[in-house]
């Protein structure tokens, strides 16, 4: 992936250069090459290596669906990759995919929809929810997010998941392989 931009070049005092710009969303390593030149045509070039990655961030492990009456232990890993300890809260929100009204409290999660969690330095939390899929409910929009107790890191991600009924058959393809003369049961 090519990151491109024209950078807004803030020069100090003291001729030290700063800009910004926004990555593409990735954590990866990335090469980084700088050409400056002069009007009287100096040229310079530099090549470093540069990571991109969020010091907090929530990965969910979300199903690709659900059935109506579904009991499931629905889990998120919270990574800290930086040097200080943190902690905050960790919520869980079901809203209705049309309408984007919270129905959290049809599945089961009244008070349990947001839990405390507490990151060593470099370390990772497993926070996790057990939901009860209601009847009558078609495509939902599951939403974790987390928050640090001093609000310095946030962060979240959400999918809109279908609630499948129970009268809808769902089925599993399996290869078969036979060989000409051979003799198979499935």
């Amino acid at each position: 992936e090519t990151a491109f931009f024209y950078p807004n070049l803030l020069t100090d005092q003291d001729g030290n250069v700063s800009f910004e710009f926004t990555s593409p969303e990735a954590l990866t390593q990335w090469k980084f090459m700088v050409l400056a030149h002069t009007k009287d045509a100096q040229a310079a070039i530099l090549e470093k290596e540069v990571v991109t990655q969020k010091e907090f961030s929530v990965t969910p492990n979300y199903p690709r669906f659900l059935r109506e009456g579904d009991e499931i232990n629905l889990q998120s890993k919270l990574s800290n990759l930086g040097n200080q300890k943190l902690s905050g809260t960790a919520e869980l929100q079901i809203l209705d995919a049309f309408t984007n009204e919270n129905i959290t409290d049809k599945f089961g999660l009244n008070s349990n929809g947001t839990q405390r969690f507490s990151l060593m330095e470099h370390g990772n939390s497993v926070p996790n929810w057990k939901i009860k899929v209601p009847k009558n409910v078609s495509s939902i929009i599951l939403k974790v997010v987390a928050t640090t107790a001093d609000g310095k890191f946030s962060d979240g991600e959400q999918v809109a998941v279908a609630v499948l009924p129970n009268r809808i058959l769902v089925t599993d393809a399996l290869p078969v392989f036979v060989k000409e003369g051979q003799t198979k049961s499935f």
